[in-house]
Parts: C-alpha cells; sequence; structure tokens
C-alpha cells in the first residue's frame, strides 16, 4: 500500500472515530432530518425489501462515510432500518480493527 494510501486510510479512520463519538447516546436526541435527505434516503436505500446486515455485507466497502443514521426520520420504517445499517457497519469496523 502507498503512503497516499495509508494517510488516507488513518484520515477516514479518524473522521470515523470523531464522527461516532459525536452520535447522540438515545437515537431520539437525533435532529429530524430535512425533507431533502429524507426523500434522497427512502429512494436510495431498499429499506423495505432487504434486511441492513445483507445490504452492509453487499456494500459495506463502498459506505466508507456512512453518516444516514445522524439524524431521525419520519418514517419509522426507514429510520429503524438506517439505525440498525448504522450499528451493523460500526461492528463490521470494531471486528476489522478499525
Amino acid at each position: 500500500m502507498d503512503g497516499r494510501r495509508q494517510r488516507l486510510e488513518h484520515l477516514t479512520r479518524r473522521w470515523r472515530e470523531r464522527h461516532d463519538a459525536r452520535r447522540p447516546s438515545h437515537p431520539a436526541a437525533r435532529p429530524p432530518a430535512d425533507p431533502q435527505r429524507e426523500a434522497r434516503a427512502a429512494a436510495a436505500f431498499p429499506f423495505r425489501t432487504m434486511a441492513p446486515a445483507a445490504y452492509a455485507e453487499r456494500y459495506a466497502d463502498e459506505m466508507i462515510g456512512f453518516t444516514y443514521d445522524e439524524v431521525r426520520y419520519a418514517d419509522p420504517e426507514l429510520d429503524a432500518w438506517l439505525l440498525a445499517l448504522g450499528e451493523v457497519l460500526r461492528r463490521r469496523r470494531e471486528a476489522a480493527g478499525g
């Protein structure tokens, strides 16, 4: 791995740590999503047809900066799915050591 790639991975890992540290301790404390973000999340994620773990299994490597779980969605099914996906992604990173 070249130095640029190592630097990028280091910066990404540091960003994730800071991002995760700022997460509210309780999901209800998240601010509400704005309408555009809610629409984008509902269109982008297969929350009605695929389990969060299955989605993570398929796409986790491409989800470097997942932030969709930092806000609260009006659709309770979408909200729960995105929270679960965020948790799966965090557990995967922890298991991989980073």
